[in-house]
């Protein structure tokens, strides 16, 4: 914008006193012609003019004065734009006694409700990012933010599609840590593959099956041959054996998760193509305080989905804060109690019953197949079949709690998504 104009489409005087000049001279126009057409009141008795002009062969008009009542709100609109002008911008550059404009009420709403925001974020400000993913409240500030600025990509449950990653497994190119995450949502990311680097596309395809044979997977076994000598174009960025360097955006060709597809004619694509990604800076969560505390809770949000990796911690603080998760699985459409679940269970127990200050966090889960609805339910009954065996083994119901996850359907396979989670807390 520049200085002293209220609106930045003004870039010379010209303009300014073009706009301003049509309006004055349209509103004294107006005034004019609303004096002009203007005709006395009849005197009692007194009969109007007939207008000249006949419709129709005998259809005339009189030429009645407008009523008072009507006459006075012309006025009245008048006196009211002028007033108007005077006190906001309308006027070409002027800003207006008041000196109103749409960018400063706009500012001074979203500073009220950053203010608002930043009130309720404050609890979880010292807070590290897995130690608010654990706070229900925080996690359903996190997941509106999430569908707000996030599950267009990556859909409601993060567990993303064609060229958008999941955020619920382990396969994070950037980083899955807490400092990582942030740093994706708050900057963005950007990643690329040249093209054409083989020159042609049959090398394309064997390279593309040498890199099929590097993961086992189903591949040509003359072409992944001829391949390999090929791929030192390649081992630059994903290493000799294939496995890349995540962290750096470079990926691993030995997993399953292939951004664009695995096939071998998605693989010949990249390699022709080239690829060119990128995740963008999310610029509608603001700036300054707010845009920090929105940053945090989204990191955290998506942490609770899975796929982020936990803090790393010395083995006497580990053995203080208790047993890793104890993840129960369960068989398809049963809440069942599965065999092993007292073994599972034992190192939360042994922990639970040494220490009597703490309590037992349950979580049920559920495979992506069936009625959703019904997938809640059944996931909540796996999570109290896992209570009432705590409670057989001797600990009391009040040091247990049911937590319901923001999203209840859980993260990797059809096999581990159907699991409750228990841990101390």
């Amino acid at each position: 914008m520049i200085e002293g104009y209220a609106v930045p489409d003004f870039v010379s005087n010209f303009w300014h006193l073009y706009i301003a000049g049509i309006t004055i001279v349209s509103i004294l126009g107006i005034m004019w012609f609303l004096k002009s057409q203007t005709t006395s009141k009849l005197a009692p008795g007194e009969k109007a003019e007939v207008i000249d002009h006949t419709w129709d062969g005998d259809l005339q008009e009189l030429n009645n004065p407008l009523p008072r009542w009507w006459l006075y709100l012309f006025w009245f609109l008048i006196v009211f734009g002028i007033l108007y002008l005077v006190l906001y911008p309308g006027l070409g550059k002027y800003e207006g006694v008041w000196k109103w404009s749409s960018a400063s009420s706009y500012q001074s709403e979203k500073d009220r409700l950053d203010a608002a925001f930043n009130e309720q974020f404050a609890p979880f400000k010292g807070m590290d990012l897995h130690t608010v993913a654990a706070d229900p409240k925080a996690m359903e500030m996190g997941q509106r933010l999430f569908l707000t600025y996030c599950s267009q990509c990556h859909g409601s449950g993060g567990l993303g599609g064609k060229n958008f990653p999941n955020l619920t497994d382990s396969h994070w190119l950037f980083g899955g840590d807490a400092d990582s995450i942030k740093q994706s949502i708050d900057q963005g990311r950007l990643a690329e593959m040249p093209a054409n680097m083989l020159g042609d596309e049959q090398s394309a395809r064997e390279v593309a099956n040498y890199v099929l044979s590097l993961g086992g997977k189903p591949h040509d076994a003359a072409l992944a041959a001829a391949g390999q000598p090929k791929f030192a174009a390649c081992a630059g960025c994903h290493g000799e054996d294939g496995k890349g360097m995540p962290a750096a955006s470079f990926p691993n060709l030995t997993d399953d998760a292939w951004q664009y597809g695995g096939s071998e004619a998605a693989i010949v694509e990249s390699i022709v193509k080239g690829r060119k990604g990128g995740m963008p800076a999310i610029e509608a969560l603001g700036s300054g305080d707010a845009r920090a505390a929105k940053v945090h809770l989204l990191a955290a949000y998506v942490a609770s989905l899975g796929g982020a990796s936990a803090p790393s911690a010395a083995p006497a603080a580990m053995e203080a804060a208790g047993p890793a998760v104890a993840k129960v699985f369960f068989e398809v459409g049963t809440a069942s109690a599965p065999a092993d679940l007292a073994a599972t269970l034992q190192a939360i127990v042994d922990h639970a019953t040494a220490n009597a200050d703490s309590k037992v966090a349950i979580s049920g889960f559920h495979d992506p197949s069936g009625n959703q609805v019904a997938n809640e339910e059944l996931a909540k009954n796996r999570a109290k079949a896992v209570r009432e065996a705590l409670k057989a083994a001797g600990i009391a119901e009040e040091r247990i709690e049911m937590r319901k996850p923001a999203d209840t359907q859980g993260a990797g396979s059809a096999e581990e998504a159907r699991r409750v989670e228990v841990s101390i807390i």
